[in-house]
C-alpha cells in the first residue's frame, strides 16, 4: 500500500520519470505535470504529501509557483522541494526564503533523497537534514554559458534515460527469471503428477492381470475337478452297464 502521493512539476518528461522511479522506491505514488499551471489544476482535485518543483518552466517559473503555493492556505503546509539544475548558493537562499523545504539537484544522491522522504513521512522532518547541492558549489561563481547548460542538461537526460532503461531491463530480467522458475516448477509438478498417475495405472493393471490369472487358474482347477467327476460317473455307468449285460447273458443260458 502506498504511503503517500507526490506531485512532480517539471517540463522534462525524462526528469519526471527519473524522479518518479526514485520516489516509487519510497512507496510513493507519483503524478506529473509539465507546467505550474497544470500542477495547480491537479492540486484542486487531489491532495499531495510532497511537491517537487522545477525552476525553469514554461509560463510561470518555479519561484513564482512556490510563492503561490505558500500563499494558498490549502497548499501552504505541503513540503515543496525545488528540483533544478541551478547551482548558485544565492538560488538556495532564495528558494528557502520563499518557503521551500529544500533544493534538490537533478543528480541528487538516491539514498539521501529516500532518507529525507522517510523523515517527512515519519513526521520527523525537523530532525532531518535538508537536501542541498554538493559541497563543490562555489559562492559567487560566474553563471555558466547557456549553451553549455543546455548541452549538459541534454547529456544528463540521455544518461538518465539509459540508466532507467538499464534498471527496467534489469527488473524485466528478474521478472523473466522468476517467471521461468515458476514455469519450471509447474512443469516439474505436472510431470510428477503424470508419473504418479502412470504408476497408479501400472499397479492397477498388474493387479488386474494378477486377479485375472488367479481367476483363470481357479477356473482351470474347477474344470479339472468337474472332468474328473464326470469321468468317475462315466466309469460307474460303465460298470453298471457291464453288470446288466452279465445278468442278461446268464439268464439266457
Amino acid at each position: 500500500m502506498a504511503r503517500g502521493q507526490a506531485l512532480i512539476i517539471d517540463d522534462s518528461s525524462t526528469a519526471r520519470i527519473i524522479l518518479a522511479r526514485l520516489l516509487q522506491k519510497a512507496d510513493l505514488v507519483t503524478k506529473g505535470a509539465a507546467s505550474a499551471e497544470e500542477g495547480f489544476k491537479m492540486l484542486q482535485t487531489e491532495s499531495y504529501d510532497l511537491i517537487f518543483l522545477d525552476h525553469l518552466l514554461p509560463g510561470m517559473n518555479g519561484f513564482q509557483a512556490l510563492e503561490q503555493l505558500k500563499n494558498n492556505p490549502e497548499t501552504a503546509n505541503i513540503p515543496v522541494f525545488m528540483y533544478t539544475s541551478q547551482n548558485a548558493d544565492k538560488y538556495l537562499e532564495d528558494a528557502k526564503a520563499r518557503g521551500a523545504s529544500g533544493v534538490i539537484s537533478k543528480q541528487v544522491d538516491r539514498e539521501q533523497l529516500l532518507a529525507m522522504i522517510e523523515s517527512i513521512l515519519a513526521g520527523t522532518e525537523d530532525e532531518a537534514p535538508l537536501l542541498d547541492f554538493p559541497e563543490e558549489t562555489t559562492v559567487g561563481a560566474e553563471s555558466p554559458d547557456p549553451d553549455e547548460l543546455m548541452l549538459n542538461r541534454r547529456l544528463t537526460g540521455r544518461l538518465s534515460t539509459l540508466e532507467i532503461a538499464y534498471e527496467e531491463t534489469h527488473d524485466e530480467l528478474h521478472q523473466l527469471k522468476s517467471l521461468l522458475a515458476t514455469i519450471q516448477a509447474r512443469q516439474e509438478e505436472a510431470l510428477d503428477r503424470r508419473y504418479r498417475k502412470l504408476r497408479l495405472y501400472w499397479l492397477l493393471t498388474v493387479t488386474a492381470f494378477a486377479i485375472a490369472a488367479v481367476f483363470f487358474v481357479f477356473k482351470v482347477v474347477e474344470l479339472e475337478q468337474l472332468m474328473n467327476s464326470i469321468n468317475q460317473q462315466f466309469e460307474v455307468i460303465q460298470e453298471i452297464v457291464s453288470a446288466l449285460v452279465d445278468l442278461n447273458g446268464g439268464g439266457k443260458e
